[in-house]
């Protein structure tokens, strides 16, 4: 029976990539996030909704509280279940959380950008970059993200030096059909820059633990710890050893301890 309610990162990805990297872990509810609905006026929101809706069917069969784990992006939405139906979560875990995805992918992109200072299309980035901080704004910021993706192996930059063969397994799940709702993720992400206001203190007073990556790219920790302590004060931070996927770079065990 399944005791843990699993909200993938993204927005637009699948949850293939983590439940093809543990197909025994039966105790796991892998719930894919639904694409957004064509011309939804709030994408974000109704991906809020669709994650409360589909947690409680999922506590009400199980019959208890359940854990709630959540990775990256997914991590708003485990902020929301929290928030609303906190009788209904047994405990937080959180694997990497952006709190601010667009300084999140920005960090990544100045981290490729000076790792590849002298490839090719370098300049591009540097462009993209300097045009978003001059005016920022979100047509500039996916500027930057598609500046981004002529630099070579940017994938592999999630990950820290001991992740195995998880980068490859990754991109691999990624590039299958349905492995990237790109569509998605850019209405997703544009209506939660548009709408997110910070949470304030969470109604849920029970275990939190939030897990930030020694090597993670994306997130400075010392910065972002303190942001979720508001919302769940209680919470446990601790460092571990990997990049921004903690549950593909170490286990599943490793990341409920």
């Amino acid at each position: 029976m399944t005791s843990i309610f699993y909200l993938h990162g993204g927005p637009g990805m699948s949850v293939a990539v983590e439940r093809t990297r543990y197909p025994q872990a039966q105790e796991v509810q892998w719930w894919q996030q639904p694409p957004a609905a064509p011309c939804a006026p709030h994408p974000y929101l109704d991906l809020l909704e669709a994650a409360l809706v589909e947690f409680r069917r999922n506590a009400k069969e199980h019959g208890a509280p359940m854990t709630v784990m959540a990775s990256s992006f997914g991590a708003h939405l485990a902020t929301h279940l929290a928030q609303h139906a906190p009788e209904l979560v047994e405990r937080v875990v959180l694997l990497a959380p952006t709190y601010n995805p667009e300084q999140a992918a920005l960090r990544l992109a100045r981290r490729a950008l000076a790792l590849n200072a002298g490839h090719a299309d370098a300049d591009k980035v540097t462009a993209a970059l300097a045009a978003f901080d001059a005016a920022p704004g979100r047509a500039r910021f996916w500027d930057v993200f598609g500046a981004l993706q002529l630099l070579p192996d940017v994938p592999a930059l999630y990950f820290g030096p001991q992740a195995g063969d998880a980068p490859r397994h990754f991109v691999d799940v990624l590039q299958q059909p349905g492995g990237f709702d790109g569509v998605s993720a850019v209405a997703i992400s544009d209506d939660f820059a548009a709408t997110f206001r910070a949470p304030g203190r969470s109604a849920f007073n029970g275990p939190v633990s939030v897990l930030f990556g020694r090597h993670d790219p994306m997130i400075d920790a010392k910065h972002d710890g303190p942001l979720w302590r508001a919302i769940f004060p209680q919470a446990s931070l601790r460092m571990v050893d990997s990049g921004h996927f903690p549950l593909l770079e170490t286990s599943l065990e490793a990341c409920l301890a």
